[in-house]
């Protein structure tokens, strides 16, 4: 019987070895599918990464572009805004003007208004109020200078300052509004080269 114990002592340490062989491999193999799942896992947060840092660039692009656009905006209205306050002060500075520059300053708009015949000029009922007694005569050295003659009208128009030009049916408004109005993108094109 000692050789069947023996051998079965040699089996159990050959099974033993055999054992130990198998979980080494096993746990070589469990080791080896670890450092690749890490390797896996690496890449994958890796690209991850990459995928949200390169979708932050592109939204903080997008929102400096929108910053930058509101900015602008922002610039422009302003500008707008002071353009449009700068006409609208000069505007008033020609109807505060004392009483001989005033209407010095209509005589200047008159001479490129008037047309070679018989105009009647209307002025506001404030300005017919305190017309110079000399101003149509003045008027009339304009008028005839371009083969016409004015008539200062007792009528009176409702405009804040300048006059309305009639000859016959047609009117031609020289009215401090509808010269600031036809000239408008001149005037802010001046306005804006002198600021900016």
């Amino acid at each position: 019987m000692a050789g069947i114990d023996k051998i079965t002592k040699e089996i159990e340490l050959e099974a033993e070895k055999e054992a130990a062989s198998i979980v080494s491999a096993a746990e070589a193999a469990a080791q080896d599918a670890r450092n690749k799942a890490d390797q896996q896992r690496q890449a994958y947060i890796s690209a991850a990464d990459e995928k949200l840092n390169r979708k932050l660039a592109e939204e903080n692009k997008k929102t400096q572009s929108q910053c930058e656009q509101a900015e602008k905006l922002i610039l422009l209205e302003t500008k707008q805004f002071l353009i449009d306050d700068i006409l609208r002060k000069a505007k008033v500075k020609l109807l505060i003007q004392g009483k001989e520059d005033y209407f010095d300053t209509l005589l200047k708009i008159l001479e490129k208004s008037v047309q070679a015949e018989k105009g009647e000029l209307m002025l506001s009922k404030k300005d017919l109020e305190r017309v110079p007694s000399d101003f149509e005569s003045k008027a009339n050295v304009v008028a005839t200078k371009k083969g016409g003659t004015v008539e200062l009208s007792g009528n009176t128009v409702d405009i804040e300052g300048g006059f309305i030009l009639k000859y016959g049916n047609i009117e031609i408004n020289s009215s401090f509004d509808a010269i600031f109005d036809e000239n408008r993108d001149e005037l802010m094109d001046i306005v804006n080269g002198i600021l900016w």
